[in-house]
């Protein structure tokens, strides 16, 4: 089964990056440490846009990002963030070797 990556962009309300960025880096940790199948989590501001952000995460499948979906430290974060978010673009991609 091929690698399954994700792309984001999310854009934040004005005055919340602090918060956002405590959050997101708390999330990428949990992922990068407990999650098995999380292979990649790489968390980037954007220079050019102002409180945008934009993520690149892969995984061993796309069972794993649905064990990320369901952990504790996503609904953890996202239980949160959500209310913080303007706008969220996914990108679901498949890694070719």
């Amino acid at each position: 089964m091929a690698r399954f990556a994700l792309v984001v962009k999310l854009k934040i309300k004005p005055g919340s990056s602090e918060t956002f960025i405590s959050l997101i880096k708390e999330n990428q940790r949990a992922s990068l440490t407990n999650e098995k199948g999380c292979q990649n989590f790489i968390v980037m501001k954007n220079l050019e846009e102002e409180d945008t952000f934009h993520f690149y995460e892969e995984y061993d499948d796309l069972e794993a990002f649905k064990v990320h979906q369901n952990s504790d430290h996503f609904k953890k974060y996202y239980d949160v963030a959500k209310d913080l978010m303007v706008e969220r673009v996914w990108h679901r991609s498949e890694v070719l070797d």
